[in-house]
């Protein structure tokens, strides 16, 4: 099984300073950030795991079994749509898509 917070860290030893996520500790105010932005009620436990330096995005485990990379908007009213996110059931997915959006964007 892949441990996502060592993925990270080895991500980020690869690319260096460049690299633009990090892991959070396990106090942050990431998933209370998120309960003002959208009901997640339905999920007995969320979690913030790690979250891009360069953008608003945070990547959060709900109920142990799915993975979100939600784009904060740290608004109270927002639009329908908002905040985006894009849902993964796999590790390697999470990581994957981690890796390309770093690649495709900053180098």
């Amino acid at each position: 099984m892949i441990d996502i917070i060592s993925e990270i860290i080895r991500l980020s030893d690869k690319y260096g300073e460049e690299f633009n996520w990090g892991v959070v500790p396990k106090e942050n105010g990431f998933v209370e950030a998120l309960k003002k932005e959208v009901n997640i009620s339905q999920y007995d436990d969320v979690k913030a795991i790690a979250r891009s330096y360069s953008c608003d995005d945070v990547l959060f485990l709900l109920d142990n079994n799915i993975y979100r990379i939600y784009h904060l908007t740290y608004s109270m009213k927002n639009i329908n749509g908002f905040p985006r996110y894009i849902e993964f059931f796999d590790v390697k997915k999470v990581v994957d898509y981690i890796e390309n959006q770093f690649i495709e964007e900053y180098l």
